[in-house]
């Protein structure tokens, strides 16, 4: 017999579940008298893999993951009643997904000086997403608030208001950052330092008499 079907697989997503038909072999036997075809997998094949005789379809066992193996190898035998076979190396390819949301690693607490100004930089967001599948990260806030925005690439936070100790002694706010697919949040606290504003009151009299 010649098999027919090729030698690539074509990729599956990891995670899509074990159990599934990843391959149908096919064969050709018609250069002679034929018997019907069956097919088995040769001992090189990962033993993730099993073959219908009849039908050649392959199933994968396990549930596929990328991070513990990118691929899978195989090799096809077609026999005939006779004995004759030919074969067929196949590959599998595994999809590596995004599964992990980015961890925060900016600080949860910060503070900035009363009467230092509207407009300022107050906090830098900053993630890390250890699933290396290139994806960007993008920062935001969860409220919407008059005071604070973000920007969505650099992470900065911007506080509009000129701080006040004696109006607000603190801003609390939650940044959340985003691969796109998954995502992890982070409360803050930005405290308002109360500075010395006023000098004494002298509080004795305006006169004297001798």
């Amino acid at each position: 017999p010649t098999v027919t079907s090729g030698g690539d697989a074509g990729s599956i997503d990891e995670n899509s579940g074990a159990g599934q038909v990843i391959y149908t072999a096919t064969a050709d036997d018609s250069a002679d008298i034929s018997g019907g075809v069956t097919f088995s997998l040769s001992s090189a094949s990962s033993d993730a893999l099993s073959i219908n005789a009849n039908t050649g379809r392959v199933t994968l066992s396990d549930n596929p993951d990328f991070e513990s193996a990118d691929s899978y190898d195989f090799v096809v035998l077609a026999s005939d009643a006779a004995g004759n076979s030919s074969e067929q190396s196949v590959s599998l390819s595994i999809n590596n997904m995004d599964e992990i949301a980015p961890s925060i690693t900016s600080d949860v607490a910060i503070s900035i000086e009363e009467n230092s100004g509207p407009g300022q930089a107050v906090y830098t967001a900053t993630a890390l997403d250890d699933d290396n599948t290139g994806t960007a990260i993008t920062f935001s806030l969860q409220s919407e608030s008059d005071a604070l925005s973000i920007d969505k690439d650099s992470g900065v936070v911007t506080l509009s208001d000129d701080p006040d100790q004696e109006a607000q002694s603190e801003y609390s706010f939650t940044v959340v950052a985003s691969d796109g697919v998954n995502q992890s949040t982070q409360a803050v606290t930005l405290t308002v330092n109360d500075l010395d504003e006023y000098g004494p009151v002298i509080t004795s009299a305006d006169s004297a008499s001798l």
